[in-house]
Order: C-alpha cells, then sequence, then structure tokens
C-alpha cells in the first residue's frame, strides 16, 4: 500500500493544515477512506416514485443507480455494465422497465442481475455467468424518512446507530407536512460547481459566524418581514455536534406566538389536527440546518448535495422540497422564499459560491497554512446527551465533521458513542 499523504499533525480540534484542502494525493484518500467506507446519501424515495423509475447518483467516484424494481423495492447499485464498462443510465432522472448497455446491448433487471447479452450465440458454453455478472449492489443501504443512504463498506457501522442523533430533526422537518411526507426535487433543483474543495461547502452548510458579514443584504430584507432575524448574532441559538461527523446549527426557535406570526393559522391547525400539539409545534418552531456527514445537509426549503470532484472542484445540487398535503400557497411560498435566499440571483447562496472559490485561491498562500476553528472551543459545553454545544455563531459544529474525518483518515475504530439517547426516532 502507497504512503498516505494524510498525516495526523495535519487535523486537530482547533485547526486544519491547508493541504487538506489542496494536495490532490490527500483528496485521492479522502474518497476511498471516507466517501467509499461510510454512509452516503444517494437520494430520497420520492425522486423513484413509481415502480421503473429511477435515479443516477455517485458514492464518492463510484456512479450508482437508485431503482424502485416492480415489487416497489429500492436497490442501490452500480451504473456499470459488467462487461466492457460503460454507465448504463446517461440522465439524472429516468423510467425503465430493465437498463441496456448502449455499447451492446447486455440488460439488466431493475434489481440489478442479469436478464440478457446481445447476440448471445456469440458466447460458448461455459463463458458467460449469469448469476455473477449482475451489476454490483451496495454492500449496505438504510433509509429513514424517505432519505436513502448506502455504504460501499460491508462492515459500515448500523445505520440506525449512525444517524440516531439526527433523527427528532429530520421528524421536524418532514411533520411540516400535514402527511408527514416530503417530495425532494419535484419543484425544483439548482446545480453549481466552485472552484474549491468539497469541505468547505460541508463547513458553510452550517455556518453561523459569516451570516450577519457575509450575507448582510439578506438580513436586512428578512428583518422586515421576521423582526427576530435583526437580533440574529444576538439570538440564544446553539449548534451541536451530533456524533460520527453530523452536526447542527439553530437558525432560530420560536415561541408560540411567534409561530402564529410566521404561519397562518389555518396552516397550524391543519398540522395540530395531522400530528398532535407538541409535535406540530415542534416542526413549526424550528429552523435549523443539519449536516449528515459526508456529503448531505437538510436545509429548510432544500436538500443539499455535496459531490467532489478534485482537490479544488466541487459541484452542488440543490433539491427544493415541497410539503405533501400542505396548501398549495404554502408550497408556493416555499419556492419564493428558497428563491431569494438561494436562487441564481438569491441574496445569499450566491455570495456563499464566490467566498468558496476566494477561499481556495487563498489555500495557496503557503506563509500561513493553518485554518482555524478554535472560535469557542474553550467555552464548548457538553450537553446532558453527551452532545458538543456552542453558540450558533462559533464553531462546534465545524469541529463535529473533523472528528470522523480524522477516525476515518487515520484507519481507527469507531470509539464507543458519547451520545445518549433515551429515545431517538
Amino acid at each position: 500500500m502507497s504512503q498516505s499523504h494524510y498525516r495526523p499533525e495535519m487535523s486537530r480540534p482547533e485547526a486544519n493544515h491547508a493541504e487538506l484542502y489542496r494536495d490532490p494525493a490527500i483528496f485521492d484518500e479522502e474518497m476511498d477512506k471516507i466517501f467509499h467506507a461510510t454512509w452516503v446519501y444517494v437520494g430520497h424515495a420520492s425522486e423513484v416514485p413509481n415502480p421503473g423509475d429511477y435515479k443516477t447518483s455517485f458514492i464518492g467516484r463510484v456512479p450508482v443507480i437508485m431503482s424502485r424494481d416492480m415489487a416497489g423495492q429500492i436497490h442501490v447499485i452500480a451504473n456499470r455494465c459488467t462487461h466492457r464498462g460503460s454507465t448504463l443510465c446517461a440522465r439524472e432522472f429516468g423510467h425503465a422497465e430493465s437498463f441496456t448497455c448502449p455499447y451492446h446491448a447486455w440488460t439488466f433487471r431493475l434489481d440489478g442481475s442479469l436478464e440478457a447479452v446481445g447476440l448471445p450465440r456469440g458466447y460458448n458454453e461455459g463463458e458467460l455467468d449469469y448469476a455473477g455478472l449482475g451489476l454490483p449492489a451496495a454492500p449496505r443501504v438504510g433509509s429513514y424518512r424517505g432519505f436513502v443512504f448506502a455504504s460501499l463498506n460491508p462492515d459500515v457501522r448500523d445505520f440506525d446507530t449512525h444517524i440516531a442523533a439526527a433523527k427528532k430533526y429530520i421528524d421536524y422537518y418532514c411533520d411540516l407536512s400535514p402527511t408527514g411526507e416530503i417530495t425532494v426535487g419535484r419543484t425544483g433543483i439548482y446545480k453549481h460547481r466552485y472552484r474549491g474543495n468539497w469541505k468547505a461547502q460541508l463547513e458553510g452548510s452550517v455556518e453561523g459566524y459569516h451570516v450577519w458579514h457575509n450575507h448582510r443584504t439578506a438580513i436586512d430584507i428578512m428583518s422586515r418581514f421576521l423582526p427576530i432575524m435583526k437580533q440574529y448574532q444576538n439570538l440564544p441559538m446553539k449548534a451541536y455536534d451530533l456524533g460520527f461527523g453530523h452536526n447542527i446549527i439553530e437558525n432560530y426557535t420560536l415561541t408560540d406566538a411567534q409561530v402564529h406570526e410566521r404561519w397562518p393559522a389555518e396552516f397550524i391547525d391543519m398540522l395540530i389536527s395531522a400530528h398532535g400539539r407538541e409535535r406540530a409545534m415542534n416542526a413549526l418552531r424550528h429552523r435549523f440546518n443539519i449536516v449528515l456527514f459526508p456529503n448531505m445537509a437538510i436545509l429548510e426549503y432544500h436538500v443539499r448535495v455535496i459531490r467532489p470532484l478534485a482537490a479544488d472542484l466541487t459541484e452542488v445540487r440543490q433539491y427544493h422540497t415541497s410539503m405533501v398535503g400542505a396548501p398549495a400557497e404554502m408550497n408556493l411560498r416555499r419556492v419564493r422564499e428558497h428563491e431569494f435566499f438561494y436562487g441564481p440571483g438569491g441574496a445569499g447562496g450566491p455570495d456563499d459560491l464566490a467566498t468558496f472559490d476566494r477561499i481556495q485561491q487563498g489555500m495557496e498562500a503557503h506563509t500561513a497554512p493553518w485554518v482555524l476553528f478554535n472560535r469557542g472551543l474553550k467555552s464548548e459545553e457538553t450537553t446532558a446527551d453527551g452532545l458538543r454545544a456552542g453558540h450558533h455563531t462559533q464553531e462546534t459544529q465545524q469541529r463535529a465533521p473533523y472528528y470522523e474525518y480524522r477516525r476515518l483518515m487515520e484507519g481507527k475504530a469507531p470509539a464507543p458513542s458519547r451520545i445518549r439517547l433515551a429515545a431517538a426516532g
């Protein structure tokens, strides 16, 4: 095995070395040791609603297909013909009764098993192993509330354990629907690239420190409709390390009175009728950004998927979400508020993309080799549930993914969980 370019001294709680953001060899190691070793988000069940529907995605560098077979079961299989290697599906979304390679017409069922080959009479007896030439399936697939994750590592930790601390926030998110169901990407998808490392977006998806400065125009406009935003930097909000690289930042938590200011009374009553008061109010009160390490974030209006392409190139896809069963005007409101901040001409998202480009340029300044994450480290608390916690404008949430990052990059066994959950889910 070749010598690792990553060294333990390159990352510690208070700082990362800039080489982690610019070295192509370290990027290659991240693909193998992180993306090909842990749970990675591949899609949402609503993106393949019907038998025969499929979505293409990636687990690190590995192209995959998330398909729904005729029995309704979801599969995650390699998007690679087992004959000569061509990808089978070129589009991100589609519908098919089977997958046929354009090169030699090898055909695979929706579960990945080999169904037929082109010109089969050219093969001699014993040259084709139909049972052994199906599309390789991800060894592990897990899902929660429709969010589908897969791992190429058969020995990865149990999925329910992996996302246990995140479940209540996913519940809050989905419970804004009176049916408890959401659709992902059906109401729009933004795709963009930036000239920078994937970890800049991982960190930036839960960044509270920059909001007051980098998004001041958006804050000023939002404050007209949501006065609480005028005090953004002083709000008593927290950010948490949820373990296993996951983290969350509370953007705001509304009081009952503020819930009624933000949401129409009819919508509030609809959710209370559907879920009960406590569950409905939890969904209505909380706005947050949550990262599920290493490639996915859930924000108020979209699911964000981070796809690393090179040490200095990243693709980000933002899949807008809608609430099944909610009034049409509420879902339209979600679209408009999303466009305001994240659209190509939005008041917030483009700020981040420009900053990520500038961050990557700055990484070439060898005279200043460290990226700092020490804001709030000395005052960081541990909650009764075992979570690291800090103020939402500090950097607890930026430090969080790197505990898991260091473990995976150094090849260490998982440490016993620090997190105590009495009733997850």
